[in-house]
C-alpha cells in the first residue's frame, strides 16, 4: 500500500519538484479514503484540518449564495489537490465540496502536510501557485456571472467544462460530465428555464448538441466567440 501511495505523489504534477524525502513523508501520513457519489467531504463551518489529493472520481467546491442558490468554485477530478485552504491559514471552512462522482482519495492532516511545507520550498511555491490560480479563475468567473448574458455564461462554463472532461469525437468535443439543467443553471447563477432554452437555441444554432444529459460542443470557435461577446 505504500509503495501504491509513494508512486501517487511520485508522480503527481501538483508535486512536480519537491524532494523524495518530503514525498515518502508524505506517502506515510496519507490516509485513503473512499468517498461515495454526492456524499459530502466537507461542509461551511467546519474544521480546516485536512488537504485531500484526488485518485479518481469527480469533487465539486462551491459556495452557498442563500435560498437555495449557490456559486461553483470548481470541478476537480484525478490528479487534482483540494481543501489547501487549510494550510494558508483559514480553521474553518468557508466552501462546501461534495462527490460529484464516486471518489477515491489521499487525506493529508493538515499540520502534517504544513510540516512538509516548512522544510520544502519548492511545495510552498507550489501550493502557492495554485492558490493564486484558482483565485484568478475565481475573479474571472465572477466578471462572467456579472455581465454576461445566460447564453455567454453557459457557452463559458460548457468551455471550461471541456477543458477538463471534454473527449473528442468526429461531432466534437463531449463534455464527459453529466449534468441536468437545474445543475447547469446552478453553475451559471440562472434558473433551470433559462438554461434549457439556451440550449435549445444554441442547438438550432448548430453550436452544440445533447446526448442524453452530456452536451457536444460542435463549434468551439463559435462558442468562444459567444463567451468572449
Amino acid at each position: 500500500m505504500l509503495v501504491n501511495k509513494a508512486s501517487y505523489f511520485f508522480n503527481s504534477d501538483v508535486l512536480d519538484g519537491v524532494g523524495k524525502e518530503e514525498l515518502n513523508f508524505m506517502a506515510s501520513v496519507a490516509e485513503r479514503v473512499r468517498i461515495s457519489r454526492r456524499s459530502s467531504i466537507w461542509n461551511p463551518g467546519e474544521a480546516a484540518d485536512a488537504i485531500y489529493f484526488i485518485r479518481t472520481g469527480v469533487a465539486k467546491v462551491s459556495r452557498a449564495l442563500g435560498e437555495g442558490r449557490e456559486f461553483n468554485l470548481g470541478f476537480r477530478t484525478k490528479g487534482d489537490l483540494i481543501g489547501e485552504e487549510c494550510v494558508l491559514g483559514a480553521t474553518a471552512r468557508h466552501t462546501s465540496a461534495v462527490a460529484y462522482m464516486d471518489i477515491d482519495a489521499y487525506r493529508i492532516p493538515g499540520p502534517e502536510f504544513q510540516r512538509v511545507m516548512s522544510r520544502s520550498q519548492r511545495l510552498t511555491q507550489r501550493v502557492g501557485m495554485l492558490a493564486q490560480q484558482r483565485r484568478r479563475e475565481l475573479e474571472q468567473k465572477v466578471g462572467v456571472l456579472l455581465f454576461k448574458t445566460a447564453h455567454a455564461r453557459l457557452a463559458s462554463m460548457l468551455i471550461e467544462l471541456s477543458d477538463t472532461f471534454g473527449v473528442r469525437d468526429g461531432r466534437g468535443t463531449i463534455v464527459n460530465l453529466k449534468l441536468t439543467h437545474k445543475e447547469m443553471a446552478g453553475l451559471i447563477g440562472s434558473t433551470r428555464e433559462t438554461v434549457s432554452f439556451a440550449i435549445l437555441d444554441l442547438r438550432k444554432s448548430g453550436l452544440l448538441a445533447t446526448e442524453g444529459k452530456r452536451v457536444i460542443l460542435l463549434d468551439e470557435p463559435a462558442l468562444r466567440q459567444l463567451m468572449a461577446a
